[in-house]
């Protein structure tokens, strides 16, 4: 009975913890871009507490909060129990960011705010600090709120929206000292936008400019069809010639130009305080549409220490490209606005596994990509791959695609989400995608190359590099000389499947009978040219093409030597994943040790540490349900706290050598 008690009353805490965590997820909007979730309490724990406030004592956060040094995060009044969350939103003309985190004591909270000024009532039960130009504090008992604007320029950059807030582009054209004829047809320009500037009554050299009052303040919506209100075209004629070459009025222009600029600078400014006020103001009142109920499961599911969320990755992906107005992609018809990429939303997880960290990301894809994109990556590793991961082996890269899938799916992809950026052109690249389609033989290619690769950097060699020197004589003439030095660099093998390597053979005779290459015992070898490069080496072993930079390691395998043990971490990940690739972060300090590579004091302890490494790697499954996922991951070192409490470790010991 007691146990059922216990069990009733810890899913009535965690339900009560997931309550406050959706409560708090409620305040971003539905249309936010990007969403940040931080998981306070993991952090805290896995942190370590007592470490969390050594080093935000020694970094002075106490002294500058103007809190006694001997006190600790928990009396920041700050929760440490609930999630924090930043977002970021987006319109046309304003950007804003808000970083929303809990409170459980105000009066804590305020003694942190003592610098900022005297908080002051401002909406639904909220005070209001002002901190740096274009952001707002405001907070209750429960939640403090963070915002900021930023405006965005290119929205004012259209001169139909800037005059619709009364902001006016201004030319200043300075006068060449020899040239009056070219600055006087220039000076045109100038004269037509001072006219612009100012009305005919004004005597700007004499006035200040006073500040502006912008009028419409709305940032989310223009005008469709606005109209662009040319400047009069003022004739130079009416502009005499003596009081062109009088410096007064040379310098009556520049007068123009800067006032028009801090006139446009304060309508700026103006415009990202009201924009930046409203947004408050609408946050507060809860006059708007929160995260759909799906987009907060997936903040929160599983959350682990940070993930960053993007719901709309599309969105996302098309705001980072060129203006979609710009006019070369007008004038070539590249019609951007109708890109699509097939992808939905995508998530990047921050989590801690032991003394493992871990960046686990994935994007949605819609259900076409997502079947196409499974097809083009259904292949396994060769397993004859296997016995080339040895305990010798530093680092590997392995990739698995279908190859005969990949070229019968990319026209068709291609076809789906590229072709309509060219608009009338877009039948045109259609049929040439087609054509595409047809000419290649996907069956035949992916004979030659399936399409698994794997790149295995095997320790290091010394090899006698030919490079060219010059000696001088008397007269400063210059003589090549061809000199030998010895370069120790690491010995790669880059292998892939090949079930009919006869296109492959027939072209390595045929560079051997050219005199381009010569074969010994299978190894064909390819030599340097100019004396610069390695020779490359390629050998063919029953299904496999090997491709290296020694020769020496390709005879061992033509002789079945080798017989190192097998590293079971690189087979795993390898067999396990579409895509990995690792490096043995314990062999490094060797290797470039060996290389002569000698890294400056400030590293020397780093490298050391570099021993009780694991391995960092990144492997990818491919598409798990519609997602496509990836991971990159560190195996730091053991430690009983684990690894951020580590990391915070190795903080501290810089902070401690400053």
């Amino acid at each position: 009975m007691k146990s059922k008690i216990i069990l009733v009353g810890l899913a009535c805490l965690s339900f009560g913890t997931i309550v406050k965590a959706q409560d708090l997820i409620k305040q971003i909007p539905e249309d936010a871009e990007m969403i940040a979730a931080f998981n306070v309490k993991d952090i805290v724990q896995k942190a370590n507490a007592n470490k969390l406030n050594e080093l935000l004592q020694k970094a002075g956060f106490f002294e500058k909060s103007g809190i006694s040094a001997s006190n600790d995060i928990k009396n920041l009044g700050v929760d440490l129990s609930q999630t924090a969350y930043f977002y970021t939103r987006k319109t046309d003309s304003i950007s804003f960011t808000e970083f929303i985190f809990p409170l459980n004591n105000k009066g804590q909270f305020e003694k942190l705010l003592h610098e900022a000024g005297e908080p002051k009532a401002f909406a639904n039960g909220y005070l209001s600090v002002g901190l740096k130009p274009g952001s707002m504090l405001v907070y209750n008992d429960r939640i403090a709120r963070f915002i900021s604007a930023t405006t965005n320029t290119t929205f004012l950059d259209n001169d139909s929206i800037a005059s619709r807030y009364g902001i006016k582009k201004v030319d200043y054209v300075a006068r060449p000292s020899d040239d009056y004829d070219a600055w006087a047809d220039t000076t045109v320009a100038a004269v037509d936008s001072v006219a612009e500037v100012w009305d005919e009554d004004e005597k700007p050299l004499a006035v200040p400019v006073a500040p502006p009052v912008a009028i419409a303040v709305e940032p989310d919506t223009i005008a469709a069809a606005a109209t662009e209100v040319l400047p009069p075209v003022v004739d130079i004629a009416g502009v005499d010639a003596v009081e062109m070459h009088d410096p007064s009025y040379y310098d009556s222009l520049y007068t123009a130009y800067e006032d028009q600029n801090r006139k446009n600078d304060s309508i700026r400014t103006d415009l990202r305080d009201k924009w930046l006020m409203n947004e408050v103001t609408r946050l507060l009142s809860g006059s708007y549409k929160s995260l759909s109920i799906t987009d907060q499961e997936k903040v929160l599911k599983n959350l682990g220490l940070v993930r960053l969320y993007v719901p709309r990755v599309e969105d996302l992906y098309r705001g980072l490209m060129p203006y979609t107005t710009s006019l070369p992609y007008y004038y070539m018809g590249i019609k951007l606005d109708k890109f699509k990429t097939g992808y939905q939303d995508g998530l990047l997880d921050l989590v801690q596994e032991g003394n493992v960290l871990k960046l686990k990301g994935s994007v949605g894809l819609d259900k076409s990509l997502a079947e196409m994109t499974k097809r083009m990556y259904a292949r396994k590793p060769n397993s004859k791959f296997s016995k080339y991961l040895t305990d010798k082996t530093l680092g590997f890269f392995n990739v698995n695609i279908n190859s005969e899938a990949y070229l019968r799916e990319m026209p068709a992809y291609m076809a789906k989400y590229y072709s309509g950026l060219l608009g009338p052109q877009q039948d045109v690249i259609e049929w040439g995608l087609m054509a595409l389609e047809i000419a290649l033989d996907e069956k035949a290619i992916a004979q030659v190359m399936p399409g698994d690769h794997l790149v295995v950097v095997n320790g290091l060699r010394k090899f006698k590099k030919d490079y060219i020197d010059y000696t001088y004589d008397d007269d400063y003439n210059a003589t090549e000389v061809k000199k030998t030095k010895e370069e120790t660099l690491p010995v790669f093998i880059w292998m892939f499947t090949s079930k009919d390597q006869r296109l492959i053979k027939k072209g390595l005779d045929m560079a051997v009978s050219k005199q381009v290459g010569q074969v010994y015992d299978g190894i064909y070898a390819f030599s340097k040219q100019k004396a610069k490069d390695f020779p490359i080496y390629v050998f063919l072993k029953e299904d496999l093409v090997m491709v290296s930079n020694d020769s020496l390691s390709l005879n061992d395998i033509r002789q079945n030597k080798m017989n190192a043990p097998a590293n079971k971490d690189f087979v795993k990940l390898m067999k396990q994943n579409k895509m990995s690739a690792a490096i043995d972060l314990q062999k490094l300090p060797t290797m470039l040790e060996e290389m002569g590579v000698t890294p400056g004091k400030q590293w020397e302890a780093t490298l050391e540490q570099l021993n009780q490494y694991g391995s960092t790697a990144i492997t990818s499954k491919g598409v798990v349900g519609n997602r496509a996922e990836v991971e990159m991951s560190t195996r730091l070192p053991q430690t009983s706290d684990g690894a951020i409490s580590y990391l915070l470790d190795q903080i501290l010991v810089e902070l401690n050598k400053m």
